[in-house]
């Protein structure tokens, strides 16, 4: 499992399970068959790859891309 906290600028790719519970400024692609949380703030789009599981506690102001995807929101999307 990986874990983003703190502050990061720029897109990444996330490839394994994991948490974004930090900002991010910049987009997040989930990669196939990953699992990840995002409980932090976002702003940027987020990618979710067929098979990928983005589940959002926190904000993501940006596009929400989930073609064969799950995606399960009890947080805020806003796009800018």
């Amino acid at each position: 499992m990986r874990d983003f906290s703190g502050i990061v600028t720029g897109a990444i790719r996330l490839d394994h399970d994991g948490e974004v519970s930090g900002i991010v400024s910049g987009d997040i692609t989930v990669a196939a068959g990953c699992r990840v949380v995002i409980s932090g703030m976002v702003r940027g789009d987020i990618t979710a790859e067929p098979g990928a599981e983005v589940r959002i506690t926190g904000i993501v102001n940006g596009a929400v891309h989930a073609e064969g995807a799950s995606i399960h929101v009890t947080g805020i999307v806003t796009l800018p």
